[in-house]
């Protein structure tokens, strides 16, 4: 999968990407990483055809309908609970498949019978995560789906996603968080200033920018 030699302009016609080329590898980690405003979520809204219809720079990527988008807004009304919330995205892939409350994540299962007006942003983030990864997909678009919670609930996270690599799923992901990744199986997109200024593994960055983490790489790389 890959965007080649791709220009997009803002509607107040500011430029964000300049001939921008990036590929993504099959059954990985694909992290976008770049400083805010740099456009990682309008890239993850343009790879589903959420903002507008895709066009040839993007080539190789699966049917719209064979993707799965955990976006950063929450799609639900205030009458839905939890467990309706995750039934309704099931039905979406498999109608009339029977949800089980006992299938939940810990977690979840506390609140399932909870509103999902009255949680938690970080609990609605996580009732979002936990219905697109019971989807069957080809990709999966994440888009920080670690903001906004704790850390034990941040590594379950990172477990489902992992979960999804397992099954040699393909995975793009922005995040600010470092720690949880599955390393050997990452590949890591930094943009910067309207360009691709890193392509490569983790170890890769760190040895380009003589660093021992990844988070210290990528601040010399964005600097």
């Amino acid at each position: 999968m890959e965007i080649q030699n791709f220009s997009y302009q803002l509607p107040d016609g500011r430029q964000l990407f300049d001939h921008l080329s990036v590929t993504f590898d099959p059954g990985k980690v694909n992290l976008l990483l770049g400083v805010n405003g740099v456009g990682k979520t309008t890239l993850l809204d343009l790879i589903a055809g959420v903002s507008e219809q895709r066009d040839l720079p993007f080539v190789g990527f699966p049917p719209m309908n064979r993707m799965a988008y955990q976006m950063q807004g929450a799609p639900f009304t205030g009458t839905a609970t939890v467990s309706e919330a995750i039934r309704m995205m099931i039905d979406l892939d498999q109608p009339g498949h029977h949800f089980q409350e006992a299938e939940l994540p810990a977690s979840l299962q506390e609140i399932a019978h909870s509103y999902f007006r009255d949680l938690s942003g970080g609990q609605r983030r996580l009732v979002i995560l936990e219905g697109v990864c019971r989807l069957d997909r080809d990709l999966y678009l994440f888009d920080e789906p670690e903001s906004g919670l704790d850390v034990k609930v941040a590594v379950s996270v990172m477990d489902r996603i992992n979960q999804l690599i397992t099954r040699g799923k393909t995975v793009i992901m922005t995040t600010h968080q470092f720690h949880h990744l599955p390393v050997d199986r990452v590949k890591i997109q930094v943009l910067a200033k309207k360009h691709l200024a890193f392509s490569g593994t983790p170890a890769e960055l760190m040895a380009a920018t003589g660093t021992d983490s990844i988070e210290a790489a990528y601040l010399k790389t964005d600097a």
